[in-house]
């Protein structure tokens, strides 16, 4: 039995493609109608985190971010595997603690970073790791989207996105600085800055611009936003051997050689939507001993560069 906290839009997602990939369910939410949604779906639903623990072998912790940080508390002291939405929380806070002791205790926490699971990404890693761009030098990564068109007839002003603290661009697009970690190595951001454009109306930043050193001397810029249309999202990466363009949205790889020549040109079958349950299939073969996709210690220390980066740019903690 998969437990899942949090039985919003993303927490109905992962507890579809648990469902479809043969698991039970067991899902809470304070919400009764959220709660109906799970049932309709075939899912069990518990009326409270404690039971929904208790129920579960593994849980999916995709409650609001600022609750991340308690319920990953109470799963690790039920002795229960997680897979924790992006991002793992807000602050550090308890967070090292509760990862040395999930490890002490044998249990698996993994972040859902899906970005790791797009097949141009794995592309991109297998290109970089046969040296195909040779010295890599530069990197940048762009996810630039309108974010009314991301959940028609909802009210994006009453969600995660509008909290100064807890939500914004930067933390939203944290699958940005993740893949910048997970393509060029661990990060420390030299500079970011953050701007409220008044289109939408919000209370946190809607736009953002960041530069990171990576540990390897590559540098690198991220660009987010809630404003672009049409939407933009992917990388481009340059190295002595020649670049790589990603096109994330139409899952279309292109590697062109130092001498201009394309030795590589394709377009990628499926969806995000597979993406998502190929992190949560990676999830349940974690739990039975093969390696996260991306694990907890891993999410740490994007949150803590993510984090720095939102200091520089002057955002309340």
């Amino acid at each position: 039995m998969i437990g899942v906290l949090g039985l919003g839009s993303i927490g109905l997602r992962h507890a579809r493609n648990a469902l479809s990939l043969g698991e039970r369910v067991v899902g809470f939410d304070p919400s009764p109608e959220r709660r109906a949604l799970l049932e309709a779906e075939g899912g069990r639903i518990a009326l409270s985190r404690d039971a929904a623990l208790t129920a579960s072998r593994a849980v999916v912790i995709a409650s609001p971010s600022d609750r991340h940080e308690d319920d990953l508390a109470a799963a690790i002291a039920a002795g229960r595997h997680a897979l924790v939405e992006k991002p793992l929380g807000h602050r550090i806070g308890r967070l090292p603690d509760l990862l040395e002791q999930a490890d002490k205790a044998g249990l698996v926490i993994a972040a859902a970073l899906n970005m790791r699971m797009h097949p141009c990404v794995q592309l991109t890693r297998a290109a970089l790791a046969d040296g195909a761009l040779g010295r890599v030098l530069w990197g940048r990564f762009l996810a630039a989207l309108y974010l009314p068109d991301w959940r028609p007839g909802q009210d994006f002003r009453q969600g995660y996105a509008n909290d100064p603290k807890t939500g914004g661009a930067i933390f939203d697009y944290i699958h940005e600085f993740d893949l910048a970690t997970h393509l060029l190595g661990s990060f420390r951001p030299l500079a970011c800055v953050a701007t409220r454009t008044g289109t939408l109306g919000l209370a946190s930043e809607d736009m953002a611009d960041a530069i990171l050193e990576h540990a390897n001397g590559v540098t690198s810029t991220i660009h987010v936003d809630y404003v672009t249309r049409p939407r933009l999202r992917g990388f481009h990466l340059a190295g002595t051997g020649g670049q790589i363009h990603v096109d994330l949205d139409q899952r279309h790889f292109r590697h062109v050689g130092n001498d201009g020549n394309v030795r590589v040109d394709v377009t990628m079958n499926g969806a995000y939507a597979d993406d998502y349950r190929a992190e949560m299939a990676a999830f349940l073969a974690s739990t039975k001993g093969a390696p996260p996709v991306c694990g907890g210690a891993e999410a740490l220390a994007v949150l803590e560069g993510v984090i720095q980066a939102r200091t520089l740019a002057g955002l309340p903690s």
